[in-house]
């Protein structure tokens, strides 16, 4: 019987390829999700701090975002990329489905939305 290592360094290099591909790149669709989520409850978070009658205005003065899609990305600096993101966005009870250019860096806490 005849053995040889080729099927397992084969093996091993794609899977150290996945790994490094994890690691870099362009946000996923999760990514911007979540990016987006943790914008609204840090908003939250700040309300709470405010008057609540104050709190309360902002809250209807502020466009709730929902059903977020990535439509695509580019790089845009270290560790930056501009993404085309679909969303529907509420403002003032008005329901909008629409697409926007939006920039997001990733952090020590994951990726964030940027100006």
């Amino acid at each position: 019987m005849h053995f040889t290592t080729k099927p397992i360094q084969i093996l091993l290099a794609a899977a150290a390829l996945l790994t490094l591909s994890a690691c870099g790149g362009a946000p996923s669709e999760g990514d911007i999700q979540s990016a987006f989520a943790r914008q609204a409850k840090l908003q939250e978070e700040a309300w709470g701090k405010m008057d609540k009658q104050f709190a309360e205005g902002m809250k209807n003065a502020t466009p709730a975002t929902k059903n977020v899609k990535k439509i695509g990305c580019k790089e845009d600096g270290d560790k930056a990329y501009k993404c085309d993101v679909e969303m529907e966005v509420t403002f003032m009870g008005n329901t909008t489905k629409g697409a926007a250019p939006i920039r997001f860096v990733k952090g020590s806490d994951g990726w964030t939305l940027s100006n």
